[in-house]
Parts: structure tokens; sequence; C-alpha cells
């Protein structure tokens, strides 16, 4: 079996297996005819590094947030409280207590994912729907909260977090000041959450997974290419896929902002050619696909014809 032959088959074991149907022969020939004929084999290989995380995953990795982040650290609080304590029923009213005074709140607008995460995060935990609100409705909250936490799926750079809570924090530091704020996400990088720890005035930053350098795409330390058939040129890929991924993000931006001066639009686009901030990823999840994955794998704008292999939500400003 040549080595086409070989990654269709890993592809399609991933697709049965994994990737909940995203990679079926017919979507994945048809992403592949975005690309040159001599570049074909190379994205092929790049498609089955991929990471996909699907919904039975995703759930997992939210019912661990809660356990190990919340619910277990708490736990832990009330029976050093009370004398080492093994009483389940002192524990479970102590935990009652707790959370009755917790908010869990959704990062930026109720449309994008972290709404979707806290939908499912509230089902598999089984907690009741009126802890969940929006950041709307903070100051409106009992002034007994003691505990504000936030919920997303990926955190890169940690620039969009400290945008988000440039107000929001202050806010609650302010109505709230005995209350603890929390940010947990699913992925996280060392330095987007060192980033968020050191300009913002949140508690508590956490991550089931953390994201090393090992898996930026082109990084030297890169996993996706430690072991690379001799068929394969890293290089080549990393022309084509940036070549492209400028050409994408271009037009995101142009639709963003139709009279962006050139050199903006240069900057930007050499910057978010390998996935926001040169996020590098090759990462996806059931309920949609980061922006600091490559533009390649999930550009989904009606601008310019491509077929995306794992669409990321348009976000319409």
């Amino acid at each position: 079996m040549d080595l086409e032959q070989n990654l269709h088959a890993k592809i399609k074991c991933l697709n049965e297996t994994l990737w909940d149907g995203k990679g079926s022969y017919k979507k994945v020939t048809a992403w592949l005819n975005n690309f040159e004929e001599d570049e074909k084999i190379h994205a092929l290989y790049l498609l089955s590094q991929c990471i996909y995380f699907n919904d039975f995953q995703i759930k997992q990795l939210l019912i661990s947030i809660y356990r190990d982040f919340f619910k277990y650290p708490h736990i832990a609080s009330i029976r050093r409280s009370n004398g080492n304590t093994l009483d389940e029923i002192i524990i479970k009213r102590e935990y009652e207590k707790i959370i009755n005074n917790t908010r869990f709140v959704c990062v930026g607008n109720p449309s994008e994912s972290s709404a979707r995460l806290m939908g499912d995060f509230r089902k598999e935990n089984n907690l009741p729907k009126p802890l969940f609100i929006s950041e709307f409705q903070i100051s409106s909250c009992p002034k007994e909260v003691e505990n504000f936490v936030f919920l997303d799926d990926i955190c890169g750079s940690g620039n969009q977090m400290v945008k988000y809570t440039k107000d929001v924090i202050p806010l609650i530091k302010s109505s709230f000041p005995k209350a603890k704020t929390y940010y947990f996400l699913l992925l996280g990088t060392t330095d987007g959450k060192d980033f968020i720890r050191k300009n913002t005035n949140i508690d508590v930053v956490d991550s089931v997974l953390e994201l090393d350098n090992s898996f930026k795409a082109f990084h030297l330390d890169s996993r996706a290419f430690k072991s690379v058939p001799a068929e394969i040129d890293i290089n080549k890929i990393q022309v084509f896929t940036g070549k492209n991924g400028k050409r994408l993000m271009s037009s995101i931006f142009q639709r963003i902002d139709p009279v962006i001066d050139h050199w903006d639009l240069h900057y930007l686009c050499e910057r978010d050619k390998f996935g926001y901030m040169d996020g590098q990823y090759l990462i996806a999840f059931s309920h949609n696909t980061p922006d600091n994955t490559l533009p390649v794998l999930w550009y989904n704008e009606d601008i310019v014809t491509w077929n995306s292999i794992f669409k990321r939500a348009n976000k319409i400003y």
C-alpha cells in the first residue's frame, strides 16, 4: 500500500471512530481539490495529524472541569474547615451553600461557543438552570454570590479573554468584593494562561489539557512532524498553507472592514496566516473550529471558493 492509500486509510479510521463523519472520502477529496496536484499528498498528511474532539470527549472534559477544578477543591476545603470530617451530611449541606452562591457566566455573546458549552456543562453536571447567567446579569445577582465561573473551549494567546474581561472582572470585584473568579478551559496554552493571570484579576485560571509548543504545526518541537515519511516535505506544507492562509484571511479582514488600510491588511494576514496570532494548531471541536487553527482547514466564507474540512462558524460583526 502506497503512502496516499495509507493516509486515506488512517483518515477513514479516524472518521469512523473519532471525527463524527467530518472526514468522509467525498469531503476529504473536495478539500484536497483546494490545492495544486503536487501539494495534495502533503495536505493529506497534514490532515492526518489533526486532533478532533467529538461530542463525547467534550462532555468528558466538561465533567472533569466541574469535578476536578471546582467541586473537589471546595469539598476538600469543607472537610478541612470541619476537622477533616468524612460526614457526608455536613459535606453535602455546606457544598449546597457554595453551589447556590455560584454563578456560571457565558464568555462573550450568547450565540458563541461558550454559551453552547455552558448548556452541555449544565446537563452533564446536573446543575440548576438559574445558576447560569450572561455578563449582563452579573450586576443583578444576589450579594451573597461568592463564585463567578467563566467557561471556554480554548485559550491560545489569551488576548481575547483579557479584552473581554476588561470591564467584567472590575465590575465583579467592585460589586462582590469577597467573590472569587474562575476561568476554566477545555484546552489552554501555557503562555496564554500566564498572559491572562498577569493581565486580569481572575483568581483561578486552569485547563484540563495544556497545549505546549509541540501542538504548533511548524514549531521545531512539532509532534505532527516528529517522524515523517520521506515523500513529505515539511517546508512545502508550510509554504502553501501560509500562502493560502494569507489569501483566506485577507477576505475575512476585508469583509469586516471594507476600507482597511493596505499595510494593516498585510500585517494582519501575515500574523494570522497560520491561525489567529500565529496559532498553528491542528485542532477542531464538534461544535466549532478555533480561529487559531490553520485557516486552510476551517475557512467557510462566501468570498473565496474554498472547501473546508472542519468548518468554523462565520462571525458577522
